[in-house]
């Protein structure tokens, strides 16, 4: 999966619990076919929707093939061949998987693509996946948001008083060749590009559009990269959009040895009194060695302070976005060291596409999104399309985390 969704471990935990407790098969077969290995991220995922479609009493194959195109495609012919009533598939490679998704070998199978869709056949019954390009605005809007935009334009900033008032960020996207990606960049765009216009809000590097942004295969080290040369080219960064949280956290540790402190969640509103290192008083008890000094009580925030630093830390700050589909981002929103994410849960994907196949071999038509279809080159598949979760306060942090 594009996004990392769990431990392997956690994997392994459900899929023991599961043999001790799922009934004999007593429905017809499923396939789920996916990339990566039942020790990583989608082998949790695949744990989930096994446990999901065994309970309704399917005899469920599971198989995994990496990172190996040809090998998947072996794998679908076999699936096939055993005429199961729906096939799962998350491809490996998006348009590979036509060459063998023909009539004759499909037969009464239905095809559901999950998370990321199969494209140039017209064998693809359903595809179920998130909102990628409400999770894009939802980026767009907390990045808005705690660059206090909205409160700099009505100041008037950006109004013919010449680039140096604006606000520079850089954009980030996920890799040139991935759907996903685009979509959700694009929902970002939407949100940011009239303060892009309105000159509230400018990009240095130039990389305003999906195709110049875009990072190849997503990889974190290539956008720690980018940040970095801006930095070192004295260009005063207040924000980073990044699209995933593994990009956000290099990113993090790049500005974080520049010398800048990430925005608090929150934007400018939230705001901790933090322990201030003083001379021990007379007044009252002295520290105790090897514990911090308790927080100052008397100080207060530095209005002039937009970015919400700890009080004290006089450090500029700037603002990292992140998302995706681990917890990671909302235990770093938690700890005050990434300023929102957007949150898209596996599981809840995973029982979604298993309550698909329930609908299938009941005989009836999968719930899909209302007039929601997805063009895959062939035809428009019905699309179900589940709401991803902003993450950008500790509450939220907190209500996901538990």
């Amino acid at each position: 999966m594009r996004r990392a969704i769990g431990a392997g471990a956690a994997a392994a935990v459900i899929a023991g619990t599961l043999i001790a407790c799922t009934p004999q098969p007593s429905g017809p077969p499923v396939a789920v076919l996916f990339p990566g290995s039942a020790d990583d991220a989608w082998g949790a995922s695949a744990a989930v929707l096994e446990q999901e479609l065994a309970a309704d009493g399917h005899a469920v194959e599971v198989r995994f093939a990496g990172d190996d195109i040809p090998g998947q495609l072996g794998q679908l012919r076999e699936a096939l061949a055993g005429e199961p009533a729906a096939v799962v598939i998350a491809p490996v490679d998006a348009t590979a998987i036509a060459a063998v998704l023909t009539p004759d070998l499909v037969g009464e199978a239905a095809i559901i693509a999950y998370d990321d869709l199969v494209l140039d056949s017209g064998e693809v019954d359903y595809y179920a996946t998130f909102d990628h390009r409400g999770a894009g605005r939802m980026r767009g809007e907390a990045f808005v948001a705690a660059l206090g935009l909205d409160e700099l334009a009505g100041a008037g900033a950006g109004s013919g008083s010449g680039a140096e008032s604006a606000v520079a960020v850089e954009l980030l996207a996920g890799s040139g060749d991935d759907r996903v990606a685009q979509e959700e960049f694009e929902g970002a765009l939407e949100v940011l590009q009239p303060y892009l216009d309105s000159g509230v809000l400018a990009v240095p590097s130039g990389r305003i559009g999906f195709e110049q942004a875009a990072v190849l295969r997503a990889s974190p080290t290539t956008a720690a990269k980018r940040v970095t040369e801006l930095l070192d080219d004295g260009v005063a960064l207040a924000g980073v959009l990044a699209p995933t949280d593994e990009m956000a956290r290099a990113v993090g540790e790049v500005v974080s040895g520049a010398g800048l402190v990430v925005a608090r969640p929150g934007g400018g509103a939230e705001w901790t009194a933090s322990p201030v290192p003083s001379a021990p008083s007379t007044d009252g008890p002295s520290p105790v060695p090897g514990e911090p000094p308790p927080p100052d009580e008397t100080a207060q925030p530095d209005a002039g302070d937009a970015g919400a630093a700890d009080a004290g830390d006089m450090s500029p700050t700037i603002v990292v976005t992140g998302g995706g589909a681990t917890l990671d981002g909302a235990r770093a929103v938690a700890a005050g060291t990434l300023t929102a994410t957007v949150y898209e849960d596996p599981r809840e994907l995973a029982r979604t596409v298993a309550s698909m196949v329930r609908e299938v071999v009941d005989g009836s038509e999968p719930t899909v999104t209302r007039g929601a279809t997805t063009d895959n080159g062939m035809r428009e598949v019905p699309t179900r399309l589940l709401e991803p979760m902003l993450i950008a306060t500790r509450e939220d942090a907190s209500a996901l985390l538990g």
